[in-house]
């Protein structure tokens, strides 16, 4: 194992603080096991002293990228494994939290013929130093249960990773948000065998945490975005079910905004049901069919509305036939759920083959 050439990836934002003492534990990694280990670190443009830093420590098996435009710890850690040229690359946390120390652990678990390796918390012999508190906890178990529909592992939060370089470049559509990269590329990657190693997770010591609110909406945005890779039909079509759900809503507002406005039943219905329809485009557009949005907007509004025009139909004339000024809404619900009924497999299908396909 110590001749396995490995890289170890550290993206950082205001990390000056903690980067000394984390470059002290990986020398030792380096003269007691890796001699040719080699550390990247993908700075965000901290402006901290990070680049005196290294510039002083004039270390050559560390490199510094600093990026001037770029943000965001996924992206960064991409940056960086597209610069290692080495067998074996390992993502750790620049606030030491992560123990050097497990590294060789994690690369002999790839060397033994693991697709990946998780740095866990959670299993067997892995621990998490008090103070966490229960919110912290609560979200970290939320957050894991939420990864359930594409691995087992017991710690898919986990920042601490190794993989080959050569599993890292079979990746597909690599497109991750917020923090979580590991488990992008496990499913990005195809990993089958996953292997966890026990380590102790310390609390940051220094500097300020990066867990945000902000970060907790990118991590459900990108479960969203796995679950579009792994089953994009699937995604698709309840996606498209949820929005004619909240169509049917809109629907039965506006004919009760319409039929106290306008004299005509029949033109405030059509309105109700073309703003229904208008509602429905957009949210479609945007989630369901989120693949096709670089085509014309204004061809694929006139498509779904041909496409969606059968059921709009059907709903139009039972409301119209069993409304009286009394019963509108009644009717209206009536005729929203028959519509529905006949068109919504009619009109996905349809939908997504023709209007917006790929």
């Amino acid at each position: 194992m110590a001749s396995t050439s490995v890289t170890v990836v550290l993206p950082t934002f205001e990390e000056f603080d903690s980067l000394p003492s984390l470059i002290e534990a990986l020398l030792v990694v380096r003269e007691t096991v890796f001699e040719h280990l080699q550390l990247i670190i993908v700075d965000d443009n901290s402006n901290d002293g990070t680049e005196q830093l290294i510039e002083e420590l004039q270390l050559d098996w560390v490199t510094l990228i600093v990026r001037r435009t770029d943000r965001g710890l996924s992206s960064a850690v991409i940056r960086g494994l597209q610069e290692a040229t080495t067998e074996v690359c390992v993502v750790m946390d620049a606030d030491g939290s992560h123990p050097a120390s497990a590294i060789p652990a994690m690369v002999q678990a790839i060397t033994d013929g693991a697709d990946f390796a998780v740095g866990s918390r959670y299993v067997t012999g892995g621990t998490t130093e008090d103070g966490w508190g229960f919110l912290r906890w609560l979200n970290s178990k939320i957050a894991t249960l939420m990864a359930r529909p594409f691995t087992r592992v017991l710690d898919p939060m986990s920042g601490f990773l190794a993989f080959a370089k050569n599993t890292y470049e079979r990746a597909e559509e690599l497109n991750p948000v917020g923090y979580k990269i590991g488990l992008e590329l496990i499913v990005k990657c195809r990993c089958k065998q996953v292997t966890e190693v026990p380590i102790h997770f310390s609390t940051r010591q220094l500097g300020e945490s990066k867990l945000t609110f902000a970060v907790q909406v990118q991590y459900l945005q990108h479960i969203i975005r796995l679950l579009r890779f792994t089953h994009p039909k699937l995604v698709s079509f309840f996606t498209f079910a949820t929005v004619g759900l909240s169509g049917a809503g809109v629907y039965l507002v506006s004919l009760k905004v319409t039929n106290s406005l306008l004299e005509s039943t029949s033109i405030a219905i059509a309105v109700s049901v073309w703003i229904a329809m208008t509602w429905n485009f957009l949210w479609d557009r945007k989630y369901a069919f989120w693949y096709a949005r670089s085509r014309s907007f204004i061809m694929q509004y006139v498509g779904f509305i041909l496409v969606c025009s059968v059921g709009a139909i059907a709903n139009f004339y039972i409301t119209k036939s069993l409304a009286s000024s009394e019963t509108i809404l009644y009717s209206g619900m009536i005729g929203v759920v028959v519509g529905s009924a006949i068109g919504i497999v009619f009109n996905f299908l349809v939908s997504r083959l023709i209007v917006f396909s790929k």
